[in-house]
């Protein structure tokens, strides 16, 4: 057997060995949204090393491509929580729907804007195309904002087109079948093995920004309040267990991912740095969000950041000194 498989069929075992909890599991559909091995991977953790089975959980973790659609389901009851990013939550909220941040796992923006090497200069870009994701991500949210930075309207000096997640827009890019794309932090080495180059870093200006962390309902907060703790502990675990066993955790990264393998170690130790050991949710993100869909909607703004986003969980497993436990 080799190290690693033998490393997670131990850490595995030890987890389910020390089960503090008996009876049926209560069974949870979870969603994340990107193949990428990204902040989200901290939950394929929780489920290949038994974590969620040690909280009493069956989870059973579904992959969906962007927040919008996975919301979808999550309002459809087909869901209970997804791995997902702001923008979907604000623009779910202001028309009226239930979704709430629970977590936070990234919470400044980590995005850069990059473009093919035959471009030389940011008046190149014009009239250029543009590999997007779609609406109310966060990858259109920082594309149009990283346009913006650098002088560039997104309705009217580029022709973005809506590709879908990062692997895909990175092989549209690999086709020379656009001109420039964003990326996140840690897709960034796999760009420049590609001959990308930077044009915008937004990472570096370090924007309060809900990239990635957990959503749910108000009602399934309330109605499924223990479940919906055990979930919390489970995930609070799964990151504790995905920053001190690196071994086995590629290897979970390896069976889920769905980029450069070769960019997996970066990719762990961006992650790893990323996301705080108790991810609350950032209201000064959400802010973020909303001011700048006021700036075309206005009507947006009387809608308070606040009721996006809801850390009751991540403080409850705070005051009980769960994480301590763990160290």
């Amino acid at each position: 057997m080799q190290p690693s498989k033998f490393l997670l069929t131990l850490s595995a075992a030890f987890l389910l060995g020390t089960s503090q909890f008996a009876g049926a599991q209560d069974k949870l559909n979870f969603a994340y949204i990107s193949p990428n091995a990204g902040s989200s991977s901290v939950l394929w953790v929780a489920k290949e090393a038994g974590i969620f089975k040690k909280h009493n959980l069956d989870v059973n973790v579904i992959y969906i491509e962007g927040t919008p659609k996975a919301l979808m389901s999550l309002f459809a009851g087909e869901l209970h929580v997804v791995a997902g990013t702001g923008p979907a939550v604000a623009s779910a909220k202001v028309r009226g729907a239930d979704a709430s941040m629970i977590m936070g796992f990234e919470v400044i923006l980590p995005y850069y804007l990059v473009a093919q090497p035959n471009i030389k200069s940011i008046e190149e870009l014009k009239g250029k195309i543009g590999a997007n994701h779609t609406a109310a991500t966060s990858a259109d949210f920082a594309i149009r904002l990283g346009l913006k930075s650098i002088g560039l309207d997104a309705d009217k000096d580029v022709n973005l087109r809506v590709v879908g997640a990062t692997n895909l827009r990175l092989i549209m890019m690999q086709q020379k079948q656009a001109d420039f794309t964003i990326i996140g932090s840690t897709e960034r080495e796999e760009a420049e093995k590609m001959g990308l180059k930077v044009i915008a870093d937004l990472a570096s200006k370090k924007i309060p920004y809900p990239h990635s962390g957990l959503i749910s309902s108000q009602k399934l907060l309330k109605e499924k309040r223990d479940v919906m703790l055990r979930f919390g502990r489970a995930t609070v675990e799964a990151i504790h267990f995905f920053k001190n066993n690196k071994t086995p955790t590629l290897a979970i990264l390896k069976k889920y991912a769905k980029t450069d393998l070769s960019t997996l170690d970066s990719a762990y130790t961006y992650v790893k740095g990323a996301v705080p050991d108790l991810p609350y949710p950032t209201l000064e993100g959400m802010k973020t969000i909303l001011n700048e869909m006021g700036c075309t909607r206005p009507e947006v703004l009387k809608h308070d950041a606040a009721s996006m986003v809801d850390g009751s969980l991540i403080k409850a497993i705070d005051d009980e000194g769960f994480l301590k436990k763990l160290k």
